[in-house]
Order: structure tokens, then sequence, then C-alpha cells
């Protein structure tokens, strides 16, 4: 087993478990990682992220939060370019970035990490993949509706402060598979 970092670690006996909380067990339909280092939200579809685990096999790592013993989640590190249909967003014009860089919480981030996205969405900038048809109902038509739009997704959004595309951030996205939550926070 590794760290999120690339070093190994070895868990000792009472080590506290984790809990299968992540991308296998949610109920997503698109994921967006929110990248401090780079900027940038790295957005998928939650389908795509799983089969980039199961066709590359990346080896689970351990993650760490600050002040607290022990590994606090289990996840795999994946390149982006492992994960088909991945689009990146470059949103260097979000005025969260500073507050997202200083020390807070787990909870804290994952607040700015969604702000970021809210942001993001509201000015147009988030894609989302959605099922359309062609209305040709001719009362339609002539109403001047061309299409009908069917969108009901649920996204989750995760602060993976040094995820995404090298030399600023570590070349990868971890993609969660357990967590402890030792602080108890949401």
């Amino acid at each position: 087993m590794r760290c999120r970092d690339g070093t190994p670690t070895a868990l000792k006996p009472d080590t506290p478990a984790l809990f299968e909380y992540g991308i296998l067990t949610e109920d997503s339909d698109i994921r967006a990682h929110v990248s401090g280092a780079n900027q940038t939200i790295y957005v998928f579809q939650t389908k795509r992220g799983v089969q980039a685990i199961e066709t590359h096999q990346p080896p689970i790592v351990y993650g760490y939060q600050p002040g607290v013993e022990g590994p606090t989640s289990s996840g795999w590190l994946v390149q982006p370019h492992w994960i088909e249909d991945l689009r990146r967003v470059r949103f260097a014009s979000w005025s969260g970035w500073a507050d997202l860089a200083k020390p807070l919480s787990t909870s804290a981030k994952g607040a700015l990490a969604v702000q970021c996205v809210t942001q993001a969405m509201k000015l147009g900038r988030f894609p989302v993949w959605f099922d359309a048809i062609e209305d040709t109902r001719d009362y339609v038509q002539l109403a001047g509706t061309d299409m009908l739009v069917f969108v009901k997704k649920r996204v989750q959004v995760k602060c993976d402060y040094t995820a995404g595309d090298k030399p600023l951030g570590s070349g990868n996205l971890y993609l969660q598979k357990a967590e402890r939550n030792p602080l108890k926070r949401i």
C-alpha cells in the first residue's frame, strides 16, 4: 500500500477501519474534482471513472488529514487521460482560489469546491451530459421549439487540491474508495 504522495506505508494493526464510501458506492452521474493547484475543475461521468479504475487497475493508496493519526481514506490515483471524455474547466477567474489554498478543514474545503462548481454552472462553463430529442410535432415547431432536453443529473463534487495536470498538479485524480471520517465532519 502507498500514500497519496507515492511513499510506501504499512498499516498498524490498531488502525481504525475505513468504510466503503466513494466512487463505487455513491449515487452520482457526474463527478467534479476541483484542483486548486491548477485552478481547474476536472469533470467526467462517474461511470467513466469506474471504467478507468477497472481498465488500468491502479494500486490502492491512502489519504491522510493533518492532525489525525492514521489514514482517513483509501482510493486510486487515476491519470486524467485514462478517463474517457474527461473535460477540463479552467476557471482562473473564480474568486475563491485564495481561500481554498488556506489550511482549512476537509468540510470547509469541500464547501468551497461546491461554490466553485456552482459558479461555473451559473456561468454556463460546466459540462453536462444529457439526453435530447427533436420534437417533430407541428404545433410545437411552429411555436418555436425544436428540441426537448432532459436533464436530471446528480453531481459529486470533490476538493482534490493537488489533482490534475503537471507541472502544477500531481498528474492524477484521487478517486476515493473508502473513508474513516475521524473528525465527524460531513
